[in-house]
C-alpha cells in the first residue's frame, strides 16, 4: 500500500513540473514584496523663483544719462567766477601723476586774500588752526581751517564741509552761518604749495576716512555740466588708477581733458553712483570718451547738459 502512495505522489510531481512554465515554481516559492510605489512629483508653489543675480555692478538705484545728482546744492566758494573753478592738475582721488598724497578734496587755485564764502546753511563745528586735534592727515595738516556741519542730512546722514588752508578765519565754534556768508580768506597755512583753497565733503562723520568727491557735491557754474561714471572689468569690477581721454565733439574731435580713474584703495566714491571717474565743469555739448585697455581701443558717446550729471559705464571685455 506505501508503494503505491509514493508512485501516486511521484506521479502527481512530474506532472507539475512539466505543465508549469519554467521559473513559475520558484517564484511561488519565494516570498513576495510588494515594490515600492514609484514617487510623483509633489505639486510646487505657481509662484516663480526669483532669477539667478547677474553681476551687472550698477548703481543702486542706476543713474540714467542726464539725471540732475540729487545732493548737487552747494554753492560755489567765491564771488570770482575765475576761482572756481577746480584744478585738473590734482583733482579728487589722485596723485598729481604720483607726486603726492592721494587727494581727498578739490583745490581751487586763488590769490592769496581772496574771500571765501560758506557753501550752504550750517553750524560751524571748528575755526582755527588744526594743532591740538588731527582732522588731516596729521596734526597742523590743514593749518587754518573752517568745518561747516551742514543743516541739510543727505539720506540721514550729516554732511560737513572743510576749508583748508586759510590765511585768515571770520568765523567762531557753534556760529551759524548762511550760503554765501564770508567765512574766511585764501592762504597757504597747514600743508601747502602756493595759495588755495583745498575744500572737503564729508558724509556720516567728520573725518578725513570718510570724504566724497566735492564735485558732485558743488552746482554746475553756468553753461557747464558734470560727467562721472565707471571704467569696469568684464565681472563689472572697477579698473584702478588707469588714464582715460575726453575729446570735445565740437569742429571736429579736440581734445579736451586726461583724467585717470579712483586707486583701488582710500578713495571713496559716492553711495550712490559708484563712479570711479569724474570730470567737472565740462561746456555743454557733445564728447566722447576713449581708452585703451590691454592694447584694445575703448570709447563712449556722451552729451552734456547744463547743470545736469552725466553718467556712463566703459565695459572693457
Amino acid at each position: 500500500m506505501l508503494g503505491v502512495v509514493l508512485a501516486l505522489i511521484c506521479l502527481i510531481a512530474a506532472l507539475v513540473f512539466v505543465s508549469w512554465p519554467e521559473g513559475t515554481l520558484a517564484a511561488i516559492l519565494q516570498p513576495t514584496h510588494t515594490p515600492s510605489p514609484t514617487p510623483t512629483a509633489m505639486p510646487t508653489s505657481t509662484s516663480t523663483p526669483p532669477p539667478v543675480p547677474t553681476a551687472t555692478h550698477s548703481p543702486s538705484p542706476t543713474p540714467t544719462v542726464g539725471e540732475p545728482q540729487a545732493h548737487q546744492w552747494l554753492e560755489r566758494p567765491f564771488n570770482e567766477e575765475e576761482y572756481n573753478e577746480p584744478t585738473r592738475y590734482y583733482p579728487y582721488g589722485s596723485t598729481g601723476g604720483g607726486k603726492y598724497r592721494i587727494h581727498r578734496g578739490a583745490d581751487f587755485p586763488g590769490v592769496f586774500g581772496t574771500p571765501i564764502f560758506a557753501a550752504a546753511r550750517g553750524c560751524v563745528i571748528l575755526a582755527g588752526e588744526d594743532a591740538r586735534v588731527i582732522y588731516g592727515e596729521r596734526l597742523g595738516f590743514y593749518g587754518q581751517v573752517v568745518v561747516i556741519q551742514l543743516q541739510e542730512q543727505c539720506r540721514g546722514q550729516k554732511v560737513y564741509v572743510l576749508y583748508g588752508h586759510l590765511s585768515q578765519v571770520y568765523v567762531h565754534f557753534l556760529q551759524e552761518v548762511e550760503p554765501g556768508e564770508l567765512i574766511g580768506e585764501v592762504g597757504m597755512s597747514g600743508v601747502a604749495i602756493g595759495p588755495h583753497l583745498h575744500l572737503e565733503v564729508r558724509l556720516g562723520r567728520n573725518s578725513y576716512q570718510d570724504t566724497r568727491n566735492p564735485e558732485l557735491w558743488l552746482r554746475s557754474l553756468p553753461g557747464k555740466g558734470t560727467l562721472l561714471g565707471r571704467l569696469v572689468d568684464v565681472n563689472g569690477q572697477p579698473i584702478p588708477a588707469h588714464p582715460l581721454t575726453v575729446y570735445r565733439l565740437e569742429g571736429g574731435e579736440r581734445r579736451w581733458q586726461d583724467i585717470t580713474t579712483y586707486p583701488a584703495t582710500d578713495v571713496n566714491a559716492d553711495d550712490e553712483w559708484k563712479e570711479n571717474f569724474v570730470l567737472g565743469d565740462l561746456p555743454t555739448g557733445d564728447y566722447v570718451v576713449k581708452t585703451y585697455v590691454n592694447g584694445h581701443l575703448y570709447t563712449e558717446e556722451f552729451a552734456v547738459r547744463e547743470g545736469e550729471t552725466t553718467y556712463i559705464i566703459i565695459e572693457v571685455a
